[in-house]
């Protein structure tokens, strides 16, 4: 039952109540930080990434329909797991396209999305609408977009997220019949553009099979965004749950290799009634906190981008100096070689030393450099070394300039958060120390106490 309003006295405004055109004024402010965090993208950052070939050596740009796109959900486990049937209990909708059947049902990508009237929308147009940002899945070719769709809900959920069901994995040689596709590197580009990644887990089988292995290990660099989820688990008594919430712990900590054990989320997402009630309090809280992460989604969207945005520019400073780097000392190559495969080879042969001069010489974070294989492989694909630039020091000071001062400046305006007490009490604009709550304090008016006989 929800409170009832508290009234607020005659002449005063209750504090609970908001601001009329609060919520508009918020909403103009993030569009227009949304509008300047893609300008500078756009103009600043992208010719930069265009010139250093950061696309080959590193990730595709970045499209404008995935900056304004809404939170996207990734759901991604075994088959039978109760991937469908978790987005059904999400979005409150029945529908035939949503299959829940004991046996795997779910045979292709579905990116449920909103809209007025339920339909389906095939891979390759779906991969075409401007108003979803799944163009890139078009590097995929046509044997993956035919097994991709777009769902169109009439879900008040999906007004603001996103949720992308998968096809589960399989077990055994049946994990490569039929798939005309690389399932994990696709779920890898799913889950590199999503805000949070699911992993759903059969409390009855917690077996992991080699390709759903695979995918987990492509989800290492966004283990971050990774939650856990072991669905049915009200189908097992109090004593298995236990034992099989440590195995499951255990497996994951194994594949996913990270210091911190990922959060799971123990319950039976759907509406049926538990079967074993001991941990009836466990799994209804478990529910409510999955409803209340992603209900905090759409509210942390905008800050989740320009941190996407300030640590690719940071990316792409360190691969527009370590390119630079190795264009500076292939100029003798490309005088006496002229076949650019022996060149290429020569630049392999010396990438470990080259690497660690430009880290001296750059002050670059170990942490940001690349890895040395995946390096020379893509340095061996790669058919343009010739026409690396040497370095421009504008573009790197450009690129400083936007995460040392324009980003913050945008962060500023939708972070919340408000300025130390230090910081306004030093702030000339303010004036001076005698504006702040030292001002207030014995000694600290700001005033000196002039003596006898002397001048004002």
């Amino acid at each position: 039952m929800e409170p009832c309003p508290v009234e607020a006295s005659p002449g005063q405004a209750s504090s609970q109540t908001p601001q009329p055109g609060a919520e508009e004024r918020r909403l103009d402010i993030e569009r227009n930080v949304l509008r300047k965090l893609w300008q500078i993208y756009s103009d600043k950052v992208l010719p930069i990434e265009a010139k250093s070939f950061y696309k080959h050596f590193s990730s595709e740009a970045i499209s404008r329909e995935e900056f304004e796109s809404r939170p996207q959900v990734l759901l991604l486990g075994q088959y039978s797991t109760g991937k469908t049937s978790m987005i059904r209990w999400l979005t409150e909708v029945e529908t035939n396209y949503l299959d829940v059947r004991p046996q795997p049902c779910t045979d292709k990508f579905i990116a449920v999305v909103h809209g007025d009237e339920e339909r389906l929308i095939h891979g390759n147009a779906a991969a075409c609408l401007p108003q979803l940002p799944y163009q890139g899945l078009s590097k995929f070719g046509g044997s993956f977009l035919s097994s991709f769709q777009a769902l169109v809900l009439p879900s008040k959920i999906l007004k603001e997220i996103t949720f992308i069901d998968t096809p589960g994995v399989l077990s055994g040689s049946k994990q490569r019949i039929g798939r005309d596709y690389d399932f994990a590197e696709v779920s890898a580009w799913m889950a590199k553009r999503a805000d949070l990644v699911f992993l759903t887990f059969d409390a009855h089988k917690l077996d992991i099979s080699d390709e759903f292995q695979e995918v987990m290990e492509v989800l290492r660099p966004y283990a971050d965004k990774v939650r856990c989820v072991l669905n049915k688990a009200d189908q097992i008594d109090a004593t298995n749950l236990v034992r099989v919430y440590g195995a499951l712990l255990w497996n994951v900590g194994k594949v996913l290799q990270t210091p911190e054990i990922a959060k799971v989320f123990v319950s039976s997402f759907w509406n049926e009634e538990y079967r074993y009630k001991a941990h009836e309090e466990l799994f209804d809280q478990d529910k409510q906190a999955v409803q209340k992460e992603l209900a905090g989604l759409p509210r942390t969207a905008l800050l989740r981008k320009i941190d996407m945005l300030a640590k690719r520019v940071s990316a792409v400073k360190t691969h527009l100096l370590i390119m630079s780097h190795l264009r500076s000392k292939m100029t003798g190559f490309m005088n006496m070689v002229r076949s650019e495969d022996t060149i290429k080879k020569n630049v392999c042969e010396l990438l470990p030393d080259l690497l660690a001069e430009a880290q001296r010489m750059y002050e670059l974070s170990p942490g940001d450099m690349p890895k040395l294989e995946d390096l020379k492989a893509k340095i061996m694909k790669f058919d343009g070394l010739s026409k690396l630039r040497p370095l421009d020091k504008k573009d790197t000071e450009k690129l400083q300039q936007i995460n040392a001062t324009e980003i913050p400046q945008l962060l500023a305006e939708v972070s919340g958060v408000t300025s130390s007490v230090a910081k306004e009490s030093l702030d000339p604009k303010e004036g001076g120390p005698s504006n702040s709550w030292f001002g207030g304090l014995p000694g600290f008016s700001g005033k000196r106490k002039r003596s006898e006989g002397e001048c004002p």
